[in-house]
């Protein structure tokens, strides 16, 4: 007769893979790094598309930030009959190779006294307009000169000078600074007008 002792032992079960708890099988199938680096390529893949679409729609390319820093106009007066050469003077140009003649002619002198911060060593353009004071209709205009300040804190003097307008005729004159030029961009810092004067040449 047979005892449990002398019983065969129960066959064991074959060795196989060992079964992962559902947490690990979570971790590994939402790796966050994997979500990472996909999100990189979704950036990069969008960065592209708009520098495609600005290089074929360069119109809709949003203007580029202005520079800090500030102007500011402090006083202005118009002087008048001032010659060309008198400007120069005043400016600390030489006259270079221009006849005696040019540098007689007359016109009129606008000073005026800025404040600047912020713009070293940068050219910022200035724009004059000669405007009929009776029509408000632009006559003649220039963006031939600039500041460049030499420091970032400078208070200094300037000058515009433009051929003598028309007798008969009262005028003024509008000028306007811009930040340093970008592009096609002008962003104006500051702007004046001038007193009303009265033409001059016949």
């Amino acid at each position: 007769m047979t005892t449990p002792a002398d019983a065969a032992p129960a066959p064991e079960e074959p060795a196989g893979p060992r079964k992962r708890s559902p947490l690990a099988y979570f971790l590994q199938k939402r790796n966050p790094l994997v979500y990472v680096g996909q999100a990189a390529g979704v950036v990069a893949l969008i960065a592209s598309l708009v520098g495609l679409i600005f290089v074929f729609k360069p119109g809709w390319k949003p203007a580029p930030p202005p520079d800090v820093g500030t102007l500011k106009i402090v006083d202005s007066s118009v002087r008048q009959p001032v010659t060309f050469g008198r400007y120069l003077e005043r400016i600390r140009l030489p006259p270079m190779d221009m006849t005696k003649e040019f540098l007689r002619r007359r016109g009129l002198l606008i000073e005026f006294d800025y404040e600047a911060e912020g713009f070293r060593g940068k050219r910022l353009p200035i724009q004059w307009e000669l405007v009929d004071a009776k029509t408000n209709e632009r006559v003649v205009g220039d963006d031939a000169v600039a500041i460049t300040p030499s420091t970032n804190e400078e208070a200094a003097k300037w000058f515009v000078w433009m051929p003598a307008p028309k007798v008969g005729r009262k005028y003024y004159v509008t000028v306007t600074i811009y930040q340093p030029r970008k592009g096609d961009v002008d962003v104006p810092l500051a702007d004046f007008d001038t007193a009303e004067f009265s033409g001059t040449a016949t």
